[in-house]
């Protein structure tokens, strides 16, 4: 994760899973499934896309949450 264009790294990244309200959205794909992950890190909206390989989450991105995934995570 480009930590310079993004403002978050992996380690930071992880903390979306401490989200009582994270919202999982399954992707649209054509090879391995992989999902949304929409949640809050210190009162900022964030976005990952993930996958699973097996038990573990593999992160694949992270970035700030665009206005309409915020408004979907907000419930409006």
């Amino acid at each position: 994760m480009n930590h310079a264009k993004h403002g978050i790294d992996f380690a930071m990244a992880q903390a979306l899973w401490t989200d009582e309200h994270l919202l999982e959205i399954p992707a649209r794909t054509v090879d391995e499934p992989r999902f949304l992950v929409i949640g809050r890190i210190a009162g900022k909206h964030w976005s990952a896309v993930i996958t699973y390989r097996g038990a573990v989450i593999r992160i694949i991105s992270v970035r700030r949450a665009r206005p309409e995934e915020i408004a979907y995570y907000e419930g409006t």
